[in-house]
């Protein structure tokens, strides 16, 4: 089974049906595979919808440039080119992500399963760009990049086509603007922002 093509699916569905009118039956018939089949891999829709933010995940680390780790750039120049390339990389699903925003703060269980992955893919992408994540002062980092990917998120739902001008801004501003916080609160180096 090709899961790129069932989780473009699966979002294609999603921004048709909406989340509420989506099943796996509906995706099975759409794929032209069993659904048991599907329900082997997923178990059901929660499931599915765990699994692609992990391909989300997954397909951001592998798409990042090599050059992001050279010594002579920033953490904040690191977040903030891993934060775009997760656009990048939902920027296919679109339609189907924006309509999940809809629900998410109307389904208490859609709340807590978007929260949990935003968690687990903001906690990635500090220790992939060499951020510790541990303890307090961790969670703080994890909750506060998490802040600068929902702002970003929100900007990018509103802008039409491949341009993402505006995102790019405001992933810029709440980066510089969770930096400053970060340095006040001892969490990187006054001078050179690097992690402590």
């Amino acid at each position: 089974m090709n899961k790129q093509k069932v989780f473009k699916g699966f979002m294609k569905l999603v921004s048709d049906v909406g989340w509420s009118g989506f099943t796996l039956a509906a995706l099975a018939r759409n794929q032209e595979i069993d659904e048991s089949e599907l329900e082997n891999l997923f178990l059901d829709k929660i499931g599915l919808l765990k699994a692609f933010s992990e391909f989300i995940d997954e397909q951001t680390l592998a798409n990042l440039d090599p050059d992001i780790f050279d010594p002579e750039i920033s953490m904040r120049e690191r977040l903030l080119e891993i934060m775009l390339v997760r656009f990048d990389v939902l920027a296919p699903y679109k339609d189907g992500v924006c309509e999940l925003l809809k629900v998410t703060g109307k389904d208490p269980q859609m709340f807590l399963v978007a929260a949990r992955a935003i968690r687990i893919s903001m906690r990635s992408s500090l220790e992939t760009v060499g951020v510790l994540t541990r303890g307090v002062k961790g969670n703080i980092k994890i909750k506060g990049l998490a802040a600068v990917f929902l702002f970003g998120m929100r900007t990018w739902s509103k802008e039409e086509g491949s341009d993402i001008t505006a995102t790019t801004r405001i992933l810029d501003d709440r980066l510089k603007w969770a930096e400053s916080l970060a340095k006040s609160l001892g969490l990187v180096s006054e001078n050179s922002g690097q992690d402590r």
